[in-house]
């Protein structure tokens, strides 16, 4: 007699899809349909003069970056304290690194859902008006966020202010915080024509922007760097959409490349970023690419960061070696998307002025789920792939209607289930 199969539900890492958003999606994606590309395969004959980009702060209504911060409580009172209320209190610190003349002493009401920030640091909580906040209570009050918190601290260069969300939560005896940010530095850029939205996400609080008069890099900073058109979109440096780009000196983007230099405008009297996009002469190559629907394409780890926007089946870029691409599809208004470290690791793309080098990147995407046997239990591992073998991921994934399967054996249905997004 045949022992009996178990089929427990199999934990889908990395990716879960609802099953009709990727219908829909990959009906968009029908053969035939090649989206039309502005990008530029070789540059003009002369370069453009620098180009320098004044930017300013801009406030967003998304958190476009998640940032640490460091919480250090005690118990003893502040100078002056706003009235006791009723339930758990915890008084401490915020610490965001760099200089401790940034710390920001707070003092949280928990069960009264109130925050209070010692916005001017002089040790007295009820000097600071815009400095009380409130959340939106619900379970567990162990959790909150504080909206619309304004902060400004001191740099060498000046005043560095931003606009930020920030989330307290406790666990037992221990209090954390996360700061998300809504706030970053942009301007409108224009290269050969193009215009573009430039900008500058920081990657750590509490620091300086710049150092001395050069722009402060960091590989946990970021550009935004789109199209001008898209500048009202929202965006996320956590995401997928690949507008937010790592921070990088030397990009080639628009068909051209460039070196980018931050400056600091010395007669602002506080932080003024510039950014000055000076074209290179570069050698390049030609690069084949294999698949379709391709929004934005991004490769890292060679002599630029290329971006490539909407391209054609053969771009030129300069010649290196680079890593596997960071993709964006997009078609019938659905998108996925695809991190370079979701290919197969130690895989590189090399680019000569010899020949062409083909690069299998894009669509179509295909459905792929894989059947392993351990022990009784048969898991299911599903996978949305594209060309190359890589990995996608749908930008908007419906958690409450999971796709299902159905196993049968000898034309008879065994088991059936749903997969489960973890």
């Amino acid at each position: 007699m045949a022992r009996p199969m178990t089929i427990r539900r199999p934990r889908l890492w990395p990716y879960r899809l609802q099953a009709a958003l990727l219908a829909a999606f990959l009906a968009a994606l029908r053969p035939g349909t090649v989206l039309s590309s502005p990008e530029s395969a070789v540059p003009a004959a002369s370069p453009e003069q620098p180009v320098t980009v004044s930017l300013e702060l801009q406030e967003t209504s998304n958190s476009i970056a998640d940032l640490s911060a460091s919480v250090a409580t005690g118990s003893e009172p502040f100078k002056k304290e706003p009235a006791a209320a009723a339930g758990k209190t915890i008084r401490g610190h915020l610490s965001f690194g760099g200089d401790a003349s940034n710390n920001i002493p707070f003092l949280w009401q928990r069960d009264a859902g109130k925050l209070f920030l010692d916005l001017n640091r002089n040790q007295d909580l009820t000097d600071d008006p815009a400095g009380e906040f409130s959340a939106h209570l619900q379970r567990p009050l162990s959790d909150q966020t504080f909206a619309n918190v304004r902060l400004l601290f001191d740099t060498p260069t000046g005043k560095y202010p931003i606009l930020a969300n920030i989330n307290f939560w406790t666990y037992g005896s221990r209090t954390s915080c996360r700061v998300e940010l809504r706030s970053f530095w942009q301007g409108k850029l224009t290269l050969h024509g193009q215009d573009w939205q430039v900008g500058v996400i920081p990657g750590a609080l509490g620091r300086a922007v710049f150092r001395g008069n050069q722009m402060a890099s960091s590989e946990n900073e970021q550009f935004l760097l789109r199209p001008w058109e898209q500048r009202n979109q929202d965006f996320s440096a956590n995401g997928d959409s690949l507008a937010a780009i790592p921070f990088a000196r030397k990009l080639f983007v628009g068909g051209h490349a460039y070196e980018a230099n931050g400056t600091q405008d010395p007669q602002a009297g506080e932080i003024k970023p510039l950014l000055r996009f000076a074209e290179q002469p570069v050698t390049l190559g030609e690069l084949k690419i294999t698949g379709k629907y391709i929004r934005r394409l991004t490769l890292s780890g060679g002599p630029y960061l290329v971006i490539l926007d909407q391209p054609p089946e053969l771009v030129k870029i300069p010649v290196g070696t680079y890593n596997e691409p960071s993709v964006l599809l997009e078609q019938g208004g659905a998108r996925a998307s695809c991190q370079f470290r979701s290919w197969q690791p130690g895989r590189r793309v090399t680019v000569t002025d010899k020949t062409s080098t083909v690069l299998n990147a894009g669509g179509p995407l295909t459905n792929s789920v894989t059947a392993t046997r351990r022990g009784r239990n048969l898991e299911l591992n599903y996978r949305l792939v594209g060309a190359g073998d890589a990995t996608y991921q749908l930008a908007k994934v419906d958690r409450s209607q999971p796709p299902g399967f159905v196993i049968s054996k000898g034309g008879q249905q065994v088991a059936s289930g749903k997969f489960a997004f973890g």
